[in-house]
């Protein structure tokens, strides 16, 4: 079933199209969702013989070996129910993978290589190539469509971090996918505002995070619990104003929280730019809630890693790695169905004692507690083994 030698197999592209499919059955009578992706890296610094092994990034920022996935949870109208909605996983070693340079210097005429250059043809030409943005696309492509399959007037506003930050990736969900969408801006963005360089005289544009916004309004959080720290009375400084990007207009928020002394809580603002309307102080606090939500898929990622091993597969050969990892990301999504159950169940409630829960009912603890009852029960198994 792992490695699809079996006629009826249980692969990457079934679990994704399931998880899509159960989100249109149990989401469906919402009018509107917020689909969080992201992608995570699977990372095998010591592994070598690997099958498509490719290159990842370490937490440390060093390049090491890896396999790289993009996941979806979505968040209904309400934005309290989560539920994980589609997994990808690939490699920048696949024999298909082009990379967006070797693409421009392709498309520029500079590949040199006279083989390499009619492999990239053949490629490009039946459309049979993947790298970041085309793998984004279509897991993007496949919930849109088949949410708004079965609901025409649903809306959708996909969420997404700093690596999205381009003008392509926002008319992809605007015109493409007909959604919406809010990004984090990367700090190197410009702003439609310009200045003389006082060094070389020219015209150059100031950076979105300098710029001078045309809306600002400041508001008191009593209470505020970031990372494990508390803070109280934090002032949030938010702004918001209209920024033109090919001929297009979007509007950007930039947030800075100030502690009760006076020090910046973050050393830099928070810039979201998004398709979505924006004329009031409550529309852009509604842009920065929506964007702090994205934490939710980051807490995903950590449970399917130091929960249930992501990252800990043995098996070599290619597609029973992609495979792996996506029962892995489907498993993790059955245990956040769940936990109205881990909550309320008092069978659950022991589990999670057994780990030491001090009363917490979280997936955590109903697992740690699962593994403890295992290992008793493989103690017990081994004695009366022994007896006999």
């Amino acid at each position: 079933m792992i490695d699809n030698s079996l006629k009826s197999i249980l692969d990457e592209e079934k679990i994704s199209k399931a998880l899509i499919q159960h989100c249109v059955e149990k989401l469906n009578g919402n009018k509107r969702l917020y689909i969080f992706s992201d992608h995570c890296d699977s990372r095998k610094p010591y592994s070598s013989e690997l099958e498509n092994l490719g290159k990842v990034r370490a937490l440390n920022g060093n390049i090491i070996n890896g396999y790289t996935t993009l996941g979806s949870v979505i968040l209904d109208e309400t934005r309290k129910e989560l539920t994980l909605s589609n997994i990808t996983v690939f490699s920048n070693r696949e024999s298909d993978f082009i990379t967006k340079k070797e693409l421009k210097e392709y498309h520029a005429g500079k590949i040199k290589n006279t083989q390499r250059k009619a492999e990239l043809a053949k490629k490009i030409e039946d459309e049979k190539y993947i790298n970041f943005t085309t793998t984004l696309e279509k897991h993007l492509t496949d919930q849109s469509r088949a949410l708004k399959g079965a609901n025409p007037d649903i809306s959708l506003c996909h969420v997404h971090d700093r690596g999205c930050d381009s003008v392509e990736y926002l008319e992809f969900i605007t015109e493409t996918l007909g959604d919406d969408a809010v990004v984090r801006a990367k700090k190197t963005r410009n702003s439609n505002q310009t200045k003389i360089n006082p060094v070389t005289n020219k015209v150059v544009h100031v950076k979105l995070i300098d710029s001078e916004f045309a809306n600002t309004k400041v508001y008191l959080i009593e209470k505020l619990t970031l990372k494990g720290k508390f803070y109280s009375q934090v002032k949030c400084h938010i702004e918001w104003d209209t920024l033109e990007l090919n001929e297009k207009k979007y509007t950007a928020v930039r947030v800075v929280l100030i502690k009760r002394d006076g020090a910046k809580l973050y050393k830099e603002p928070m810039l979201l730019l998004t398709t979505l309307p924006v004329t009031t102080y409550l529309e852009a606090k509604e842009i920065y809630h929506i964007y702090l939500h994205r934490a939710k898929i980051e807490s995903v990622f950590k449970f399917l890693k130091n929960v249930l091993g992501w990252e800990e597969y043995q098996v070599r050969d290619w597609e029973s790695i992609k495979n792996i990892i996506a029962i892995c990301f489907f498993v993790g999504g059955y245990f956040y169905e769940i936990k109205s159950e881990l909550t309320n169940n008092p069978t659950i409630q022991m589990i999670c004692d057994l780990a030491k829960s001090k009363g917490k009912i979280t997936h955590y603890f109903f697992l740690e507690g699962l593994k403890l009852l295992l290992i008793a029960w493989d103690v017990q198994n081994f004695r009366r083994n022994e007896k006999k």
